[in-house]
C-alpha cells in the first residue's frame, strides 16, 4: 500500500497491531526501531528500506521529496531480513541510513556524534536513489553504445571483405602479366609479388588491429550494460556506491586508420624497358578517419584529431592603430574584423593595413563582434540597448533589447544570435537567443534557481562550442560558465591553481574544432585551454601582454588582441 497522507497512516495503524505486536513478541531481541528516532516502528518505505515510526513518515517524506517512496505497514510479511551490510560496525543494533559526504561512507546517526562529527550527511537512501538513476541512465546510453559500435564493426567486417576481394583482384592481374612475359620477367614478378603479399598482410594486420580496437570497446559495453543491469535488480545494493561510469570515456569513438588496396601500374613500354616500367606496385593508401561523438539522441558529431603542439609559436604580429582593442573576429585567414575604444569597427589583412572602416559609437564599454554567415558583422550598443548589422552598404538595428545592455555576443551554428545582457539597472544579468531579431530562449538560473551569472556592470564574452555547448566567460565571476544547448548548467571552470598566478579574470572566449575551451585571462597574460567538460589541459603564453579577446581562423590558428599595445599576435598552437 502506497500513501503519501496522513490520514491513510492513522488508518492502517489500527489494522497493523496486532501484526506488529505477533512479529516483536516472538524474538528474544529488543522491539525494533524507527531509523530516525528511537520510537518503535510502525512502517516501512519500501523504496528506501527505512524503518519509520507514525511521526517520522512525513518528515521521511519531505525530506526526500525527488524519490517516490512506498509506506508500508511494518509486518512479518512486508519486512525483509535485514542485510548484514545495513548494520553499523561501530554502533551494534543501528541502522547505517545515512551517507558521510567527507568521507563517502555510509553512517549510522550516532556516528555523527563520534568518528564523523561536524561532517556533512545525507540519506543514504538519496544517494543510493541518485546513483541508481545515474546507473539507468548509463544503461540507456550504453544501449544506444551497444548498437552504434556494432554498426562499426560490421562495417569494418564489410571493409576487410572488400579490402580482400580487389586485394585478390590485383593478384590476378599480377598472375596474368606474369603468364605473358614469363620468359623475361619471371624474377621480376616475383619480387613484386612479394612486395604486394607484404604490403596486403600488413595492412589486413592494420584493418583486424583497428576492428579488435572497436571490438574491445564493443565488448566493454556489453560488459557494463551487464553489471549496470545486475545492479538495477538489487533492491538496495552498496555497489552502487563503488559504481564509476564511464560513458563520457565512451562517447568518444576513437579514430581509425583507413587503407586502401594497393594499386598495379601498367605503363605502355617498349620490350627493351619493361624491366624496370612493365608494371610496379602503387603503395596502399592509409589514412585517419576522425572520431565522433556519440550523443544523447544518438545523433554524431565528428571531432577534429589534431593535437596541441608542445610550444605554440608566434606566426606573425599585426600592428593596428587602434586604441585598445575589445572586439576581434577572423574572417578568414588573410582578413580579420577589430573593434575598439576609438569606436571604429575595422578590417585589416595580414600585414595590418584597413580595408574596411566603419564608425560605431556606442557609449559600451565592452567592444565585442560577431560576423553571420553572410559576413554581416554585428555589434552591441549600449545607450540604445540594442544590436546593430553592419552590412556591405550600411549599419541598421538588427536587435531591440530594451530594458537590457547587451555585452558579449556570437552567433551559433544555426545563425541564430547568442547575447550576454545585464539590467539597465545592474540588477540582473542573463543569456539571451535570439532567433530572426525575436528572442527564442533566455538562461539565468541553473536547476536550483541560483543565478548562473554575476550581477556587475563588467564585461562578458560568449561562444558556441562543436558539441552545442553555450560558454560564457564572466569577467566578476571569474569563471567560465558552460551550459548545454537547453540551457542547463554544466559546469564552472574558475582558472587552474597548478601556477602562482594571481586570480582568474577571464575574457574573450573562443572554442576549437576539437571542441577545447580557449579563454584569456588578461592578468595573467596567458589564454587557458580546457576540454570540453572544462578540464585544464595547458596554458599559451607565447610573450602575450595585456590580452584581451581571441578569436581562430580557418587554419585553427589563434588571433590574440592585446588590449594595451595595440597589437594582435597570430598564434600556431595546434601540429
Amino acid at each position: 500500500m502506497a500513501t503519501n497522507t496522513a490520514q491513510d497512516f492513522d488508518r492502517c495503524t489500527t489494522n497493523i497491531a496486532q501484526d506488529f505486536d505477533r512479529c516483536t513478541t516472538n524474538t528474544a531481541q529488543d522491539v525494533v526501531r524507527c531509523s530516525i528516532c528511537e520510537e518503535v516502528v510502525a512502517f516501512l518505505c519500501g523504496s528506501c528500506n527505512i524503518n519509520l515510526c507514525g511521526q517520522c513518515v512525513q518528515t521521511h517524506l519531505n525530506k526526500n521529496k525527488s524519490l517516490k517512496h512506498e509506506i508500508l505497514p511494518y509486518t512479518s510479511e512486508s519486512v525483509k531480513p535485514k542485510s548484514e551490510e545495513s548494520d553499523c560496525k561501530d554502533h551494534p543494533g543501528k541502522s547505517r541510513h545515512l551517507y558521510c559526504q567527507d568521507c563517502n561512507v555510509p553512517i549510522c546517526s550516532l556516528c555523527l556524534t563520534a568518528n564523523h562529527k561536524r561532517h556533512g550527511a545525507v540519506e543514504l537512501s538519496e544517494i543510493l536513489g541518485k546513483t541508481r538513476s545515474i546507473v539507468t541512465e548509463d544503461l540507456k546510453e550504453l544501449h544506444r553504445f551497444e548498437r552504434e559500435y556494432s554498426m562499426i564493426v560490421e562495417d569494418r567486417d564489410i571493409k576487410i571483405k572488400k579490402y580482400t576481394e580487389q586485394s585478390n583482384q590485383e593478384k590476378s592481374s599480377l598472375k596474368t602479366i606474369g603468364q605473358i612475359w614469363h620468359d623475361i620477367i619471371d624474377k621480376a614478378i616475383e619480387t613484386i609479388e612479394h612486395e604486394l603479399t607484404d604490403m596486403v598482410n600488413e595492412d589486413l594486420q592494420i584493418l583486424r588491429v583497428e576492428k579488435d580496437k572497436v571490438q574491445n570497446l564493443y565488448q566493454i559495453i556489453k560488459g557494463c550494460i551487464e553489471q549496470n543491469e545486475h545492479i538495477l535488480k538489487e533492491e538496495k545494493s552498496l555497489k552502487m556506491l563503488e559504481y564509476k561510469s564511464i560513458v563520457e570515456e565512451l562517447r568518444l569513438v576513437p579514430s581509425m586508420r583507413d587503407v586502401r588496396p594497393p594499386k598495379l601500374t601498367l605503363p605502355d613500354v617498349k620490350k627493351e624497358e619493361f624491366i624496370e616500367k612493365i608494371v610496379s606496385l602503387q603503395s596502399s593508401v592509409h589514412s585517419t578517419l576522425p572520431g565522433f561523438i556519440i550523443s544523447k539522441t544518438c545523433d554524431v558529431t565528428m571531432v577534429s584529431t589534431q593535437m596541441m603542439m608542445e610550444e605554440p609559436v608566434v606566426l606573425d604580429v599585426l600592428p593596428t592603430k587602434c586604441k585598445k582593442i575589445k572586439g576581434i573576429c577572423c574572417e578568414s585567414t588573410e582578413k580579420v574584423w577589430i573593434y575598439g575604444d576609438d569606436e571604429k569597427i575595422k578590417q585589416l589583412d595580414r600585414s595590418g593595413s584597413t580595408l574596411k572602416c566603419f564608425s560605431a559609437a556606442t557609449g559600451n564599454s565592452q567592444k565585442d563582434i560577431a560576423m553571420n554567415n553572410d559576413g554581416n558583422i554585428a555589434f552591441s550598443h549600449k545607450e540604445e540597448t540594442c544590436i546593430y548589422l553592419v552590412n556591405k552598404t550600411k549599419i541598421e538595428k538588427f536587435v531591440d533589447m530594451s530594458d537590457w545592455i547587451p555585452y558579449g555576443l556570437c552567433f551559433n551554428s544555426d545563425g541564430e544570435l547568442l547575447v550576454c545582457m545585464r539590467r539597465n539597472d545592474y540588477t540582473e544579468s542573463k543569456v539571451g537567443l535570439f532567433t530572426k531579431e525575436k528572442l527564442n530562449k533566455e538562461f539565468q538560473f541553473d536547476e536550483t534557481g541560483k543565478p548562473l551569472f554575476s550581477v556587475s556592470r563588467n564585461n562578458m564574452y560568449i561562444c558556441e562550442n562543436g558539441n552545442g555547448d553555450i560558454c560564457v566567460s564572466d569577467w566578476n565571476a571569474c569563471a567560465v560558465i558552460s551550459m548545454k544547448k537547453s540551457g542547463e548548467f554544466r559546469f564552472r571552470y574558475t582558472g587552474c591553481l597548478s601556477r602562482s598566478f594571481k586570480e582568474f579574470y577571464p575574457h574573450g572566449i573562443a572554442t576549437d574544432s576539437s571542441c577545447r575551451i580557449l579563454v584569456v585571462d588578461r592578468d595573467n597574460n596567458c589564454v587557458h585551454v580546457t576540454d570540453r567538460n572544462g578540464k585544464f589541459l595547458r596554458y599559451i603564453t607565447c610573450g602575450l601582454q595585456d590580452p584581451f579577446v581571441l578569436s581562430l581562423d580557418e587554419e585553427e590558428n589563434l588571433w590574440v588582441g592585446e588590449c594595451d599595445n595595440d597589437c594582435i599576435k597570430i598564434i600556431k598552437y595546434l601540429k
